[in-house]
């Protein structure tokens, strides 16, 4: 242990090494901490760190989330892609940079990566997609998935066979959502898109949520012998809008997000943190 005085101004300041570590011991004189310091000072630092490839450049309502469910010592390390549209064509191009964004987050420590972006899961058929995902876990040494596998899985352990899709995403191929659910093992009753005429007063618009309620429930109404609503949309929406459409069609509503979220729960759950001896 080495130990260095040095006088300054009247005041003593003492270094103590051991190792590679150092202790600062904090003096009755020292200032308060305040604002963001006092708050965060004994707020854990993170223990594990997950990765999430954003479709979109600007990301709010999964972050958020994320934040939400796991409170302290999971960070969420996020890339992103730059989706510009919901076809399959838009798809397909932002995927052009998914091997460089993935690569990003494994310079990070992340345990675990999982692509978000319901079309980025259909831009190719899914047998595609299945090999694609165990390529790059392979090649990085971590588990990848998408969002939607993620809600495959999440939808089988909850015994869901034939689904009612609904969501407000401009472009989607109705078609290549419908063949990777088939290719899943789901029976697709219907989907509901933006073109649900929702009929407002004179002179009123319809809100987002309402837009969204109503457009979960019309997907529930109009395919009754589905046993379950799949709504699609990441940071389009938000959990409030769920719950309204589960509690009005009386069926078990599911999202991507949400079984993003749900998936990162039941994993870090089933893979402790390693200790190290």
């Amino acid at each position: 242990m080495l130990r260095l005085v040095a006088a300054c101004g009247g005041f003593a300041l003492a270094l103590v090494a051991a190792g590679a570590s150092t202790l600062v011991m904090a003096q009755s004189e020292d200032p308060p901490l305040v604002g963001a310091l006092a708050k965060l000072e004994k707020f854990p630092t993170p223990q594990r760190r997950v990765g999430f490839v954003s479709p979109l450049p600007i990301s709010d309502t999964v972050p958020y989330m994320f934040y939400g469910t796991f409170r302290d010592r999971v960070m969420l390390v996020q890339e992103s892609l730059q989706l510009r549209g919901y076809d399959v064509a838009s798809a397909r191009a932002a995927l052009r940079d998914l091997d460089h964004a993935l690569a990003g987050m494994k310079s990070h420590g992340v345990e675990l990566i999982v692509i978000g972006g319901s079309v980025l899961s259909f831009a190719y058929d899914r047998a595609t997609l299945l090999e694609q995902l165990r390529e790059a876990s392979h090649k990085l040494g971590v588990p990848v998935t998408t969002d939607m596998e993620a809600t495959v899985q999440v939808m089988r352990h909850a015994g869901v066979h034939n689904v009612a899709v609904a969501h407000r995403l401009n472009g989607l191929d109705d078609k290549a959502l419908t063949d990777y659910l088939t290719a899943a093992g789901f029976a697709v009753e219907g989907i509901v898109g933006p073109q649900l005429v929702i009929a407002t007063r004179a002179g009123m618009t319809t809100d987002e949520e309402s837009a969204f309620a109503l457009t979960g429930e019309a997907a529930g109404q109009l395919h009754p012998h589905a046993d379950g609503i799949l709504f699609l949309g990441g940071s389009t929406i938000n959990y409030p809008y769920l719950s309204v459409i589960q509690r009005t069609t009386g069926k078990p509503v599911f999202n991507n997000t949400m079984a993003f979220l749900d998936y990162v729960d039941s994993w870090l759950t089933a893979n402790p943190r390693k200790r190290v001896p």
